[in-house]
């Protein structure tokens, strides 16, 4: 399914209407069904649903029992897309809250087990070059102006690069890309391109990704579990500067 559809609107400037067509971002609802019953419905863009379900199932950790990620049949049904999981096991929906995020995304996340302790180092201007890189890839973001987008790096570039028009959405689909193709999380940087909610500062932490960078800014309580969780958050990474929240360690400054 494509992300972007055309849109008759009226646009009125200057005290004149003119008919014309807008790029517009797809929205879809996504229902997840586990051995053929129905547990959530969830909205995202039609892209990398896979990475999406699959992201946002093994970070919930709502799936207790034996399946398989590779496994999950992805249907469309109308204007609805079927997510379809065989688990061996059953559902745990204990906990679930609604988050601060746009969508009305649905998280069970409510902390983190263990601190994240590796050995990365990451030269400040590599975090410039690595967010311009980020910033140029995002396409859909220029195109329609409502899409938000999430990314996995190392020092050396861009490793993934995920679009959505939820930003808890998009960071899903990266840690799904990364588990379908086994790809380690541990020592990456995710990048993304709105606020770092604290619900987006769990989901990062778990999977043990060292820093977490927005052009943006993180709320009180991302910093309070970032903290926790030795996890290094950067805001406001605009031209030649930015901001360090918590654990600053890992930053070497120097050109």
């Amino acid at each position: 399914m494509q992300p972007l559809e055309n849109k008759k609107i009226i646009r009125f400037k200057k005290n004149e209407t003119l008919e014309l067509e807008d790029t517009v971002a797809v929205e879809k609802k996504i229902k997840v069904y586990i051995n053929d019953e129905e547990i959530l419905s969830l909205s995202a863009s039609p892209i990398n649903i896979k990475e999406f379900v699959v992201g946002f199932l093994m970070t919930e950790d709502i799936l207790k029992g034996d399946w398989c990620p590779q496994k999950i049949l992805i249907e469309e049904n109308g204007s609805e897309l079927h997510a379809k999981v065989n688990l061996e096991g059953h559902v745990s929906l204990e906990g679930k809250t609604i988050t601060s995020g746009c969508m009305s995304s649905v998280s069970f996340l409510s902390d983190i087990k263990g601190s994240i302790d590796d050995n990365l180092k990451i030269k400040s201007f590599k975090l410039f070059k690595l967010f311009r890189e980020f910033q140029e890839k995002s396409t859909l973001y220029r195109t329609t102006g409502c899409i938000h987008a999430a990314a996995l790096a190392d020092e050396n570039g861009i490793l993934f690069i995920a679009e959505d028009v939820g930003r808890h959405n998009a960071v899903d689909k990266v840690i799904g890309w990364a588990l379908l193709n086994g790809v380690s999380l541990k020592n990456k940087i995710m990048l993304v391109s709105g606020r770092i909610s604290s619900e987006m500062a769990l989901k990062t932490a778990k999977w043990k990704v060292s820093v977490i960078v927005s052009r943006t800014a993180p709320t009180s309580l991302a910093i309070e579990l970032a903290q926790k969780a030795g996890l290094t958050v950067i805001g406001f990474l605009r031209g030649d500067r930015f901001n360090i929240y918590s654990h600053p360690e890992r930053i070497i400054y120097e050109d």
